[in-house]
């Protein structure tokens, strides 16, 4: 098995034929049929359901499928790696974020880091909590910044910040005149936008008190609870570090313990870090 057979694959069933796949890789169709032959050989299965139209993946080619996207994406993170050796640079650092975690005191962090390390490069990937905890499972990213609740049985963590959350939405849609805080009760008859991994956090709390919240929307990404937000479609419940980026919305805080999250910067357990992610982990 080689780097030049999983791409033929990789072509293939993104492209959806053999002749596209081949197409894509700037070959003809012959040479790559006989990779994906040899490939099949090697593994001892079949790989590929070839039908009259499209190809499909067998499970046995899914989990090759998804194998080889990882080593091609490593193979491209390594040659970029080495492409900053060349030009002088200590390496890249793959970075995992999430869209409520570049706040303010998150850029001040940065600043101090490349102000004793500017040679280290950034490549950034972007996704929720979830995605990059998978990411970093995976290894296609060496580090992560990610926000609470998550399991925290595979990876060792750095608490970066903590944060309140706010009731963020169009002016309208608060009691006038608006107040300077709101309890969680104030809440029960607003149409929410919240986390999805903080409903039953919120819940619970509400239970606990003798009441329950409305949610008229859940997302996974803060981004898509302002949008929803700055549509008048609801209130926002959002970590204060993204209140600035509701532009034209009010925003009150929340006084509540129990609604307080944590961003981490995380790292995979056992894992070995190369140079720029270890001064990254060690520094920031």
């Amino acid at each position: 098995m080689n780097l030049e057979q999983l791409n033929c694959l990789i072509a293939v069933v993104e492209e959806g034929s053999i002749s596209a796949g081949a197409r894509r890789l700037n070959l003809t169709q012959p040479p790559v049929s006989l990779q994906l032959q040899r490939l099949e050989a090697q593994c001892g299965v079949q790989l590929l359901e070839r039908g009259s139209r499209k190809i499909r993946l067998t499970e046995a080619g899914k989990s090759l499928y998804d194998t080889a996207k990882r080593i091609q994406s490593l193979t491209l993170a390594a040659q970029e790696d080495m492409k900053n050796f060349q030009l002088g640079k200590k390496g890249s650092l793959h970075l995992g974020m999430i869209s409520s975690g570049a706040g303010k005191r998150f850029f001040r962090g940065i600043r101090y880091f490349l102000q004793k390390y500017p040679d280290i490069a950034f490549q950034l990937y972007e996704g929720n909590t979830y995605q990059l905890l998978d990411a970093l499972e995976k290894e296609t990213v060496d580090l992560a910044v990610i926000r609470t609740p998550f399991s925290r049985s595979r990876v060792e963590r750095k608490e970066l910040c903590r944060e309140k959350f706010c009731a963020v939405g169009m002016e309208d849609l608060f009691p006038h005149p608006v107040p300077e805080t709101f309890a969680l009760k104030d809440l029960q008859d607003l149409p929410l936008l919240g986390y999805r991994r903080w409903e039953r956090i919120i819940q619970d709390t509400c239970r606990k008190q003798g009441f329950t919240l409305y949610f008229r929307c859940l997302a996974d990404d803060a981004r898509s609870c302002l949008q929803w937000a700055q549509a008048g479609l609801g209130v926002a419940l959002v970590p204060e570090s993204v209140v600035n980026l509701s532009q034209g919305l009010t925003a009150v805080p929340i006084q509540e313990q129990a609604l307080e999250s944590q961003v981490c910067l995380v790292r995979k357990k056992g894992r070995a870090l190369h140079e720029s992610a270890r001064l990254f982990w060690e520094n920031y």
